[in-house]
């Protein structure tokens, strides 16, 4: 600790030798006149978690269940109530495990801008960023509490509904005919067991062989709802042969031996003709970002005077940020994106107060979020498998989002501080409508997609920032550069889903005199 505290020292020592010309700043807003800026910044967040409700959750949480079924997966809600039916299992649900699921998320930023200064208070920017993001998942699907395995398909079916529905035929013949009529008892019996049969055979054609409804997972021959099929279908053979005589339907419907596997899984997400029609990759998405472009007056400059250290110094910036990123597709798991899809409009105030070494700079900033059509799965956030019949063209006005940041400093040298960051930020809700009449899917209320996105949240940070002015100030010399490094992260977060962020960021600006 001790060396590495005279290594600091050393080097804020040299750093304020070799600029004892330069009136050091943190670095300004706008640049003056006639000068122009390069500006090289670059952002590094990652996260596997988020803030829900406040509380902290894996990123993965709502792809989990310790019971995999039709909770999770909408398109076996059919089957449970087609087994139920068929067993008499009352609240029945297909089990295929318990499912957890990873998500580790990462997004790179890097962007290029140029700031002109076309008087001594107004300055125009332009800010193009280049972005990679990539969201990367794993499933672990422990089949332990399972009852539920692959359907085997229709082919393996055809014997039984061939027998099943051969034995029905021959029963109505003989009602028809009149074969029980000296027996009402029986002749009762016949008619019950012609009904219930009939619908047992719909229900079972349904689940299994329909190419139209069948679920692509059913209940193990050895699951307690497997038992209780065959029994079903047991004692409707026992009736028909024993009690009707009807014989001849002897074959059992087929049903899978093994659990479901993690393959089996996927292979249903991923299956494009399949229910949920998702793809589950982590193909990092490379693309450029949402642009901007804005103008920035600086309202008053009395920072560092006649080379004393501190005073006062405001600006304030508008600027307008467009769509030309590309949003995260409705049609992936993971999905990811490179920019919000909206246009935004921003206005920020940016004031700096010191004395000496120590000083803060205070930032208020609005950004006026505008209405756009996106593609979007029209589904709650806790159901990520829904069906693909949902995604359809939307209307998104999301909420505005306004912060305050307060970051405190403390001068190592004249041009070198460590600067402290604690921001807060409020987000509105969104507001979600179909596009169109022709986009609307009935019985869905597209509210859904706004749930979980009013939000506030707290985030702490703490870095390095170097400016020197050069030559742009009287008496100065060198080229005028800045530049600067934070950590910042998420601490507590209330209202919806707030990732819990951990970004680092760093800044390169080098200034050239144009006229």
């Amino acid at each position: 600790m001790r060396l590495c505290a005279r290594r600091l020292g050393t080097l804020a020592c040299l750093l304020a030798s070799a600029h004892t010309a330069a009136q050091a700043q943190l670095a300004p807003v706008g640049v003056p006149r006639g000068v122009l800026r390069v500006e090289l910044d670059g952002r590094i967040g990652t996260w596997d978690s988020e803030y829900l409700d406040g509380t902290r959750v894996p990123l993965g949480a709502d792809l989990s269940s310790p019971a995999l079924g039709s909770a999770l997966l909408p398109s076996l809600a059919d089957a449970d109530s087609r087994v139920e039916r068929i067993t008499g299992i009352t609240g029945y649900h297909l089990d295929l495990g318990r499912l957890t699921t990873d998500v580790l998320r990462d997004e790179g930023r890097g962007s290029l801008g140029l700031s002109l200064g076309l008087t001594r208070a107004v300055t125009i920017f332009g800010r193009i960023p280049l972005v990679r993001s990539r969201a990367q998942g794993s499933f672990t699907l422990d089949p332990a509490t399972s009852d539920a395995g692959l359907n085997p398909g229709p082919d393996g079916e055809i014997g039984f509904f061939s027998e099943l529905n051969n034995a029905l035929a021959t029963l109505g013949t003989n009602i028809n005919s009149g074969a029980y009529n000296a027996d009402p008892a029986r002749l009762a019996l016949a008619q019950s067991t012609l009904s219930s049969g009939t619908a047992l055979g719909v229900d079972l054609f349904a689940l299994l062989s329909d190419p139209a409804t069948a679920s692509p997972f059913v209940p193990t021959a050895t699951s307690a709802a497997g038992a209780a099929v065959a029994a079903r279908v047991g004692a409707l053979q026992a009736t028909l042969a024993t009690d009707l005589g009807v014989t001849g339907f002897t074959a059992a419907p087929a049903l899978p031996t093994d659990p479901v596997t993690r393959d089996d899984f996927l292979a249903l997400l991923g299956d494009p003709a399949g229910p949920v029609a998702t793809r589950v990759q982590n193909t990092p998405v490379v693309f450029r970002g949402d642009a901007e472009t804005g103008v920035a007056l600086t309202l008053v400059d009395r920072w560092d005077p006649d080379g004393r250290r501190g005073g006062f110094r405001a600006a304030v910036e508008g600027l307008v940020r467009f769509p030309t990123g590309v949003r995260p597709r409705a049609d992936r798991l993971f999905a990811v994106g490179t920019g919000d899809g909206q246009t935004d409009v921003e206005t920020k105030v940016t004031a700096d107060l010191g004395s000496g070494s120590v000083g803060v700079r205070v930032e208020g900033d609005y950004n006026r979020q505008l209405a756009s059509d996106i593609t979007a799965r029209v589904a709650r956030p806790t159901q990520p498998f829904a069906g693909s019949g949902l995604i359809t063209l939307v209307r998104n006005d999301p909420g505005d989002v306004a912060s305050l940041a307060v970051r405190p400093f403390f001068r190592l040298a004249r041009t070198l501080a460590i600067q402290g960051t604690a921001m807060y930020w409020s987000r509105g809700a969104d507001k979600v409508n179909y596009a169109s009449a022709a986009d609307q899917i009935d019985g869905v209320d597209p509210a859904v997609l706004t749930l979980g996105t009013k939000a506030t949240a707290a985030v702490l940070g703490i870095g390095l920032t170097y400016a020197n002015p050069g030559a742009l100030r009287p008496g100065g010399h060198g080229l005028p550069v800045d530049a600067g490094w934070s950590y910042e992260r998420v601490v507590r977060a209330t209202g919806g889903r707030v990732p819990n962020v951990h970004a680092f960021t760093a800044r390169f600006r080098v200034y050239f005199g144009l006229f």
